[in-house]
């Protein structure tokens, strides 16, 4: 059926009538997802959905005729207005059986869609030049510099950096082996050093010649891990998840090359199990069920259509993949004292730990999109009008604002604007509270300085504000270890919070208003508390299959946003890590992308990696003796 989209323009009852072309049309299949359609299609910018859990309100639609009757998930969302109006979920639509389908979506999820460059027949745009014949290096013009390209390919966020290619990497063959057996120096990208390493410190650092990050346009299949699979489990939907995230690189190659930084030669791609063989199109029903099984073991260069060669790290275990070994190569290249553990809290928490001895024991837990700002009823992506931190004043809570950090990336110009080295989908966070008392609450939805005028309306709460507000409400006594508000808390500022406090009329339960329009509902904090679980328990089962107790640990590397901008005061608060461990840890960045850096030019790192990965020992902790009861005994806040 032909699926066509219109602007939910303000003040027009219906923008459909007196538009004679739609905004866009795509082709649906009857019975499918209609968020899937909308935003699998490649025709608009990327949305961090919550995957149908009917949350977010992010993949929000406007019917016309027929509006179908609202559903309960539905009228949690939208206001009773709204839902005369015709709005509804998309994720909880299925496309009908009809010739035609009319729906209008709000204006800020159509913003950019004319800029995506996508082409109808889904063919991939191909480079201005390609090597010929076995082993040719193609021919750069003047001023153009061979570049290899490091990926960190998330579920939800993609990041890179582009460096320029050393001249005797560039000459190697497709292995990495060094020309005529000459060893090939330590390069590290410059400015980005692994661990905070100063890139001074190794020999033959290359230069940075951009960088950048987007959401990854996959993210219209749901948020984790397990709702890709269930799309890229059939040959359609992967190829569909295929060809999203490579023309999403294939951009960024190719506005390097129009920017004048230079023609990406080489790619190195780290990811978890999941997002690699979907990136390389290749079956995925051994992690789909269990027994779970890998298809291969990844150090490899690909051969993946309209690019040049791409390394794949290696994916030691079904659940730890290249993100995390190439995590390990960073942080084994900026020589982090031992035993250390690698955590990378994404959708799929994923731990690594390197004893005395150079021993290598994984173990891999979900814990799906909550602390990626996805899946809270005000959840959403670190950005300009995002909350990412709760304070405690003498006049209650106190929200602190996402603050922009200046490029990093060392380039001998500015970046095009073409580049993608920002998040798209940066849009309100879908669902707003309907009731009176939160419109009001705080007297205004927009912040305002005299000297500067009115700032962005605030737009949602990210993972770092999530753990610093349930951090705060657990010392002033206003949640239990339990995860349930106290409506009579014992301290007079708590009980001034409390007044804040609100029965639920919906699944989201009791909540708690916020400052700025924002609120805190029981079900936010139980999936919260999910998560704390979860990895409480198997960072607890990683150190005891090893034999170390918590003060054993030189470092707790954390990876990712969340170990550089939350405080670990708050993470042991709140129980994630215990007292022995805060003043161990230690934030070490996107360590996977340090490392597929160091991986896309260094032939003895990928090597040395690879032997490291093949001895590993992978903990299985649904196997583990007393596996739920100890689940049960961490979902409480608190050490």
């Amino acid at each position: 059926m032909l699926l066509r989209i219109f602007s939910a323009a303000s003040g027009k009852a219906n923008p459909v009538e007196g538009a004679s072309v739609p905004l866009l049309e795509l082709a649906a299949a009857p019975g499918d997802s209609l968020s899937r359609a909308i935003w699998l299609s490649g025709l608009l910018p990327p949305l961090p959905l919550c995957g149908g859990l009917g949350r977010c309100g992010r993949c929000r639609v406007r019917f016309f005729s027929p509006v179908p009757p609202p559903l309960p998930a539905e009228a949690e969302v939208f206001s009773v207005w709204e839902l005369e109006q015709g709005w509804r979920l998309a994720c909880r639509r299925q496309v009908p059986d009809a010739a035609q389908l009319d729906i209008a979506l709000p204006p800020e999820n159509l913003a950019g869609h004319a800029e995506l460059p996508v082409r109808p027949d889904g063919e991939y745009p191909q480079p201005a030049s390609a090597p010929t014949g076995e082993g040719a290096l193609p021919a750069f013009p003047a001023g153009l510099v061979p570049l290899a390209l490091a990926v960190d390919l998330g579920t939800t966020s993609v990041y890179w950096r582009a460096v320029r290619l050393p001249e005797a990497c560039r000459k190697s063959d497709a292995c990495g082996q060094a020309r005529n057996g000459l060893p090939v120096r330590v390069c590290v990208p410059a400015r980005s050093a692994p661990c905070g390493i100063a890139a001074g410190e190794y020999s033959g650092a290359p230069e940075v010649m951009g960088q950048g990050h987007f959401l990854n346009p996959q993210a219209g299949a749901g948020a984790d891990v397990m709702s890709r699979l269930a799309v890229a489990r059939h040959e359609p939907g992967r190829a569909v998840l295929s060809r999203l995230a490579r023309q999403s690189l294939l951009r960024v190659a190719d506005s390097l090359e129009r920017g004048g930084m230079g023609r990406v030669e080489r790619l190195c791609v780290a990811a978890n199990t999941a997002m690699t063989d979907i990136f390389l199109d290749r079956p995925v029903e051994g992690l789909c069920a269990a027994p779970y099984r890998l298809e291969h073991q990844g150090h490899e260069w690909a051969d993946v259509p309209g690019f040049p060669p791409v390394y794949i790290p290696p994916l030691p275990a079904p659940f730890a993949g290249g993100d995390v070994s190439a995590g390990l190569a960073a942080l084994l290249a900026a020589d982090v004292p031992r035993p250390f553990v690698l955590a990378d809290l994404g959708t799929n928490g994923e731990l690594a730990l390197m004893d005395e001895a150079g021993g290598l024991l994984l173990a891999s837990v979900p814990l799906g999109p909550a602390l990626e700002g996805i899946g809270p009823q005000c959840g959403q992506l670190a950005g300009p009008g995002v909350i990412t931190d709760f304070s405690l004043a003498p006049t209650g809570l106190e929200a602190h604002f996402f603050m922009p950090e200046p490029h990093a990336a060392a380039k001998p110009g500015p970046v095009p604007d073409a580049m993608p080295d920002t998040v798209w989908g940066t849009v309100p966070h879908g669902g707003h509270c309907p009731c009176p008392a939160c419109q009001t609450a705080t007297g205004e939805t927009e912040r305002r300085d005299p000297a500067e005028g009115a700032l962005p309306p605030v737009r949602g709460i990210s993972a770092t504000g999530y753990v610093s507000l349930l951090a705060v409400l657990l010392r002033v006594g206003l949640l239990r270890e339990d995860g349930a508000f106290v409506p009579d808390p014992a301290m007079p500022l708590a009980r001034r919070l409390a007044v804040a406090l609100e029965a639920g009329n919906g699944s989201g339960g009791a909540r708690l208003r916020l400052p700025y329009g924002q609120w805190l509902c029981a079900a936010d904090v139980e999936e919260l508390l999910k998560v704390k679980a979860a990895f409480a328990l198997a960072l607890e089962s990683l150190l005891a299959a090893a034999g170390l107790a918590p003060q054993d640990v030189s470092s707790l590397c954390l990876a990712g946003a969340l170990g550089e901008h939350v405080r670990a005061h708050d993470l042991q608060t709140i129980g994630l890590i215990s007292p022995a461990l805060a003043p161990r840890l230690r934030a070490v960045g996107n360590a996977s992308l340090d490392g597929a850096a160091l991986l896309a030019v260094h032939p003895r790192h990928r090597e040395e990696l690879a032997r490291l990965c093949a001895r590993a020992n992978v903990l299985s902790l649904v196997d583990e003796k007393n596996f739920h009861q100890n689940y049960l005994r961490h979902m409480r806040f608190g050490a």
